[in-house]
Formats: structure tokens, sequence, C-alpha cells
């Protein structure tokens, strides 16, 4: 089910069989056989996924269906569209949140399912040499992970270790805390090496799209923050081929060091009448780390320093991991402890401050709100009147797997006007919300701007 849900109101935004077969009576040159049925089901299901036609040749025979169906969803999505993000998206102070359902169409995976991967075959083969009076006990523990999220595995792993070394001080302690570790580690590279490094770079066009859209807004207002929980590097390499400016809160060029107090520069361009114009940018706050962060001692005072990176190697078939990489958040349900330590605690204080500014607006994609740390932000910013949030859950509004706190969301929309939600594998799929919904601004007043044109030119003629 494809709804949006505001204030007391829900729409249902699906198509209907009466509306498609009123799109066949359009055109009398064909009959409804199966063969017209079978390939309208097909069109429709690629435009759903939002793949417009002209990326198509695959319905050559009724060029004229697929066009009407294509239509049809533009004018069902209209009101979305214009009337509530085009409003939104003008908000003085306009934040956007993506994880990694942002991130799936270039090769990104899904991190909370329970499908049988490379790290569920490590947990199910796991095998303890510390030999330990309850070597057995442990390892059951640990293969039964197999059947968990990584995330879950993940956390269960790092409190079997820290046992071992806080609490089983011992040699033996000290042996199984370095089997652990070692254990660990081959996790967190397999994790990164099948839901991380499996992005191709070059498979960037929907955020191209994205940014292009999002920093076309009035030049007047402040610039757009993402907020994003992923360690890949799409938004910098689309950014920098696009030529937008990206603070992402470091500065030095040869030595890049982190210092937070560059998300707060704005930079604007001089011309020679003495006017002055805002730069065409975004600041960008990676909460659980980056790809291309490193810890150095030597970059006080917070420690780490951002490498480049080749982009040509990232995207290639061969893709190898040197060494695992230590400056993120890995996935584990204790994240809100993590988020603590410097730097990620730097880039929450961030996300509180700039959230709270006031006449902000919040659009969350690709998120499953399963973070508390997360959603204890978003909680504090609601208490604030004029802040708005907009949310995109691409599961259903019925899905008995809600997170819990999306399903207080909902019920909270329904008396709240400045909570909108969009449910459901169609509307809140990221290549969907930037073909159809996400409009550029006011590129649907044409009618308003011939007017005022034809008046600046009926006022010119009077005054002649």
């Amino acid at each position: 089910m494809h709804k949006y849900i505001h204030q007391q109101s829900e729409f249902d935004l699906s198509f209907t069989i009466d509306e498609v077969k009123q799109l066949i009576k359009q055109d009398k040159q064909n009959e409804l056989n199966e063969e017209l049925i079978s390939t309208l089901n097909q069109a429709l299901n690629t435009i759903l996924r939002g793949h417009t036609y002209s990326s198509l040749n695959i319905f050559s025979p009724y060029d004229k269906f697929v066009l009407n169906l294509e239509n049809l969803w533009k004018r069902k999505t209209q009101t979305i569209r214009n009337d509530i993000l085009n409003k939104y998206l003008q908000s003085e102070n306009l934040h956007i949140l993506m994880s990694n359902g942002c991130s799936m169409y270039a090769g990104s995976k899904a991190i909370n399912t329970n499908e049988k991967k490379e790290h569920s075959q490590l947990l199910k083969g796991f095998k303890l040499k510390t030999p330990l009076s309850n070597k057995n006990e442990i390892e059951e523990t640990v293969r039964a992970l197999a059947d968990k999220r990584p995330e879950q595995a993940l956390d269960v792993l790092y409190q079997l270790m820290a046992f071992y070394q806080n609490v089983f001080n011992t040699d033996l302690g000290h042996q199984a805390y370095q089997e652990l570790e070692e254990f660990i580690n081959h996790f967190k590279y397999i994790f990164i090496k099948n839901f991380v490094m499996t992005i191709n770079y070059d498979v960037n066009f929907l955020h191209k799209a994205f940014l292009k859209k999002i920093i076309s807004r009035n030049e007047k207002l402040n610039k757009v923050n993402i907020f994003t929980l992923n360690y890949d590097l799409l938004i910098e390499k689309t950014a920098e081929e696009l030529g937008i400016h990206v603070n992402n809160g470091f500065a030095g060029f040869h030595y890049r060091t982190f210092m937070p107090s560059t998300f707060h520069l704005g930079t604007h361009l001089n011309y020679q009448d003495g006017g002055k114009i805002n730069t065409k940018g975004i600041n960008l706050f990676k909460l659980h780390g980056s790809l291309s962060w490193e810890f150095d001692d030597s970059k006080p005072p917070y420690g780490i320093t951002e490498k480049q990176q080749n982009f040509i190697d990232l995207s290639s078939n061969v893709k190898k991991l040197e060494s695992i990489p230590e400056c993120i958040i890995y996935p584990v349900q204790s994240k809100k402890t993590y988020s603590l330590d410097l730097p990620y605690s730097e880039m929450f204080r961030q996300f509180i401050e700039f959230v709270n500014k006031s006449n902000s607006c919040l659009i969350v994609m690709g998120y499953s709100f399963l973070d508390e740390h997360v959603n204890d932000i978003i909680t504090n910013a609601l208490s604030n009147p004029d802040f708005n949030l907009i949310v995109f859950s691409f599961q259903s509004s019925d899905d008995e797997n809600l997170a819990p706190y999306l399903r207080g969301l909902i019920d909270r929309s329904k008396e709240d006007s400045r909570i909108s939600i969009f449910f459901g594998n169609v509307l809140a799929d990221f290549e969907f919300i930037v073909r159809y919904l996400i409009p550029y601004p006011y590129d649907n007043q044409t009618d308003k701007v011939i007017l005022d044109t034809l008046k600046l030119l009926r006022d010119g003629m009077k005054n002649e």
C-alpha cells in the first residue's frame, strides 16, 4: 500500500483498475487483451519504480498507454510535489537526514535484514581455541547469532569481548579476548566488503538530480544541511562533479583536520557592481563516520584526518580493503554509547544545534528509525512549534516490523500538522522521490511567470 498520512487524513495514491481501463478507452485502435494487459503491468511496475518512459524501449507497440500511465502518476503526485514538498523545500533552515536506503540504487546493501550472507556463514563456523571451561557454551552463543541481523550479532560479540577484557581478567581471559577481537575484526571486514564496498560510484545519477534540486532553492535562504548515517562517499563525489561546494567539517588541503567550527562559515561571491550572492553549497555531516576518515593523534583537538579516495578503484570490480575502517560507528544496538565519543559526539551536537534553529524542516529518507540516539534528536526538535518533519518510510504503515518509534510518529501525525509521512516501496523509494516528488523550486509556476510577464509588457505599453 502506497499512502501519505498527514493530520488525520490518509490518501491512497495507488492506481485503480478503472483508471487503467479509462486509459485504454482513449485509444480505440487496441482492444483489452492478454498481451496488452501484460504490457501495461510491465509498464506500470517500471514507472512506479521511478523509471521514465524515455529510458525504455520495450513497450513500443503501446507507446501511448505507457506515456499516459506516466502522466497519470505525475498527476497523482502533483499535490505532494506542489503543495507540500515545494513549500517545505523553501524553509529558512532545511535539513535532510539520509541513510542506507538512499544508496541502494548504486549497490549498497540493506543492513537490517535477516537474509543469510557471508557474515552468517562466518558466525556459524565460529570455534574458540582458548581452552575455557564454558568453551562450548560460548561457541553455541556465537553460532546462534547467524540468524540475527549484523548489528545484533556484533553487539553480542562486543559484550563477550568486554567480559574477557574487564571481568575475567586472567591469562585465559586475555587469550579469549584477543581471539574474539580478531574474530570481530574479521566480521567487520566482511561487513564493509559486502554492505559498503559494493557501491558503484559511477552510478550516481540520482544523487546528481537530488543535489541539483535542493541547491536550486532561493539564494537568500540558509545553506542546506545534509546529515547522513552512511559511510559511503556518493554525496562528496557527486557534489564535486557538479561543482557544488561541500563543507564537511574539515579544513586544510594536504593535511585535512576536523574543525567543526567550519560548519558555521558562509561564503559568497562579490560582483563589480557591489552585489553579493551566496555560493551554492551544502553542509555535510557524517554522523556515523566515513570511509575517508582516519584517526590521527597529530591532528588535535579531535584526532582525525580526511584522506582523499580513488573513486576509480572504489568503483572497480575488484574492491580490496587494505585495512578495516576504524573511524566509523559500526552497526551495533549500542550505537548510542559510541555516539558519545569524539568526533561523533561533536557531529551529533551540530545535528541538535542545526535542527533546533527557528523555521526548520527535517526531511528523512532511507532511514529505518532503529537508532535511538537519532530518534532522541528528532523528538527534541518536535518540541519547537515551528519545526516540521517529512518522513519517507519504505515500509508500509501496517508493516508488523515497523520500528516502534515510527509507529509513535504515525499516531502523532494524525493530530500534529507538522508531521507528514509517506509510506511504501514506491512513494519512499529514493529514485521515485527524486524523479517525481521533489520539484525544482517554483517549477510549477509557469502560468504565474507568463502572467507576470504579460502584466509587465502591458504596463510598459501604457507608459509609452
